[in-house]
């Protein structure tokens, strides 16, 4: 009996010692499936949304009517002459091309 109980005692050391190694393995593969950004990404972010605003402050727009013959304004708003909503121009424009106000 006391052989028994040596074994029995001794299957219960080597369960106990392979669960504690089974769930420190899967935290420490849990932990290295996480998305980390590295620093190289922030900054391509970073640029991104620079770029994002750089283009903003570089829209213009201009009556959808036509009415000041392709004057061009850095605001949205309304046409002086006809009161309609302005409209952003879409695609490449030369800044030193149109008039400002």
């Amino acid at each position: 009996m006391n052989n028994n109980t040596n074994k029995l005692l001794n299957m219960k050391k080597v369960l106990v010692v392979l669960t504690l190694m089974f769930s420190v393995s899967v935290v420490l593969v849990s932990c290295k499936g996480e998305n980390k950004e590295t620093s190289e990404e922030v900054e391509m972010h970073e640029d991104h949304a620079a770029d994002k605003a750089d283009m903003a402050m570089n829209d213009v727009y201009q009556c959808s009517m036509g009415c000041e013959d392709g004057k061009t304004y850095d605001k949205p708003g309304k046409c002086p002459v006809c009161k309609m909503d302005m409209k952003k121009v879409e695609g490449e424009h030369d800044d030193n091309d149109e008039d400002r106000d």
